[in-house]
C-alpha cells in the first residue's frame, strides 16, 4: 500500500516536473523570440572590440560589447526596454564612431556584413538583413558615406597641390568644387528625407548628419513623420525641434494670413498656394517702401505670367491713403491690411519691426528667403525661373 502510494506520488511529481521543464523551456523560447539578435562579420583582427550603443540626442549609451572571433564574427542578443524601433550604432575598436547605424526592435534578427572602406579605415561599408527599417538605414548610410569618400579624395587632391604654384583661378576652382560637394550631399540627404518611407532613419538624417540640423530639413522631416508615423517618438522630437526654431525661418511653412483687401474681401495667403509668392510688408507713409516699389513692379511684370505673385501687407491706418498709394505706384497685385499700423496682426505674426520687409515663399508655401530687396530679389527670382 505504501509502495503504491509512493509510486503514485512519484508519477505525479514526475509529471509536475515535466510540465515545469516544458513551461520553463517555453518561457525561454518566448523570451528569445521577443528579444533581438545581431550576428555580424567584419574584416577586422581577432579580439577587435565591437560595441553596441543606443543613439540619443545627448550621447551614445553603451548597451553591450563583444569581441571579433578568429572567423571575423561577432554577435549581440538581449531584450530592449523600448516599445518601438530605435536607433543604435555598432562601433569598432572603441565605443565612439565611426561605425554603422542599425535600427532595432524586440523580435528583430539582424545579420550584418561590415567592411572597412578601401579609401579609409574610418569609413565602413555594410549590408544588412532583418529589421523593418534597416534597408532604409543602409540606403541612407550609402548616400552619406559616398560623399564622405568623395570629400576625402578631394582633400587628398588639394593637399597634393604645390602651394607656391597655386593661382587665384585655382583657388576659386577649389572653392567651387568644395561648395558643389557640400551641395550635392545636402541635396541627396534632402531627397532621402522627402522620398523614402518615414522611419527612425528619417530622424537620423535630419538630426545627425549635419553639424547643426538645417531648419528646412527639420520641417520636411516633421511633415513626413507626421503623415506616416504620427505616434512615433521620433515624430514628437521633430515637432519639438520645429517649435523651437520659430515660424519664419528658411524652410518653415509661412504662417497663414487672412486679412481684408481694399474692397473688403478676405484674401488668405494660402489661396495663392502653387505659386511663388512675395509677402511684401509696406505702407503708404514708408519712404523706402515707395522707393522700392518700381523695382517690385518691374519684377512682377517680368515673372507674373510664369507663376509669380505678390501678397502686399500694408501697415497703414488710413484706408484712403493706402488705396491712393496702390493706384499711384501701379501695384496691381494682391493687397491686404487690418489698418492697425504697427499693431498689425500679420506684422506681429511675422515679427516685422521695420519696413519694407519681405518673405519669398515657394509653391508649397515654405519660406525661401526673408529680407530680399532690389538686386538680391531680382537675382533670386532669376535663379528660380531659370530652372524651369
Amino acid at each position: 500500500m505504501q509502495l503504491h502510494i509512493y509510486k503514485k506520488t512519484m508519477r505525479k511529481i514526475s509529471a509536475f516536473m515535466l510540465m515545469a521543464v516544458l513551461v520553463a523551456t517555453s518561457c525561454i523560447a518566448n523570451t528569445a523570440d521577443k528579444g533581438y539578435s545581431i550576428n555580424g562579420t567584419i574584416n577586422k583582427a581577432e579580439k577587435t572590440l565591437v560595441v553596441l550603443s543606443k543613439i540619443t540626442d545627448a550621447k551614445l549609451e553603451t548597451l553591450d560589447s563583444a569581441y571579433v572571433s578568429k572567423k571575423g564574427e561577432f554577435s549581440f542578443e538581449g531584450t530592449l526596454n523600448e516599445t518601438e524601433a530605435m536607433l543604435y550604432y555598432v562601433t569598432f575598436s572603441s565605443a565612439k564612431p565611426p561605425g554603422v547605424p542599425v535600427i532595432l526592435n524586440n523580435g528583430d534578427k539582424v545579420k550584418l556584413e561590415v567592411t572597412a572602406s578601401d579609401i579609409s579605415d574610418q569609413i565602413f561599408d555594410y549590408t544588412v538583413e532583418g529589421g523593418k527599417y534597416n534597408a532604409s538605414m543602409q540606403k541612407l548610410h550609402s548616400i552619406y558615406t559616398k560623399h564622405d569618400k568623395e570629400m576625402l579624395a578631394f582633400n587628398a587632391e588639394v593637399a597634393s597641390m604645390n602651394a607656391d604654384s597655386v593661382t587665384e583661378a585655382m583657388r576659386q576652382g577649389v572653392t567651387s568644387s568644395y561648395n558643389n560637394l557640400v551641395k550635392v550631399r545636402s541635396t541627396a540627404i534632402e531627397d532621402f528625407i522627402r522620398n523614402d518611407e518615414a522611419s527612425p532613419a528619417t530622424y537620423f538624417a535630419v538630426r545627425y548628419l549635419f553639424q547643426k540640423p538645417a531648419p528646412k530639413l527639420i520641417f520636411i522631416g516633421r511633415d513626413k513623420m507626421l503623415k506616416e508615423q504620427p505616434e512615433s517618438a521620433f515624430t514628437k522630437r521633430l515637432v519639438d525641434l520645429a517649435k523651437a526654431i520659430g515660424p519664419t525661418v528658411e524652410g518653415a511653412e509661412a504662417p497663414e494670413i487672412k486679412l481684408l483687401s481694399p474692397d473688403g474681401e478676405e484674401v488668405a495667403l494660402s489661396s495663392l498656394r502653387g505659386q511663388v509668392v512675395l509677402i511684401d510688408f509696406w505702407a503708404s507713409w514708408c519712404g523706402p517702401c515707395r522707393k522700392e516699389n518700381p523695382n517690385v513692379v518691374r519684377l512682377y511684370n517680368k515673372y507674373h505670367a510664369k507663376g509669380f505673385e505678390i501678397y502686399g501687407v500694408s501697415l497703414d491706418q488710413n484706408k484712403d491713403r493706402w488705396k491712393a498709394a496702390i493706384a499711384k505706384d501701379g501695384l496691381t497685385w494682391k493687397h491686404v491690411s487690418d489698418l492697425k499700423g504697427w499693431k498689425s496682426s500679420a506684422a506681429k505674426l511675422y515679427n516685422v519691426h521695420s519696413i519694407p520687409q519681405t518673405f519669398l515663399i515657394d509653391k508649397e508655401g515654405r519660406i525661401i528667403k526673408a529680407g530680399l530687396r532690389g538686386e538680391a530679389l531680382a537675382k533670386t527670382l532669376e535663379q528660380l525661373y531659370s530652372k524651369g
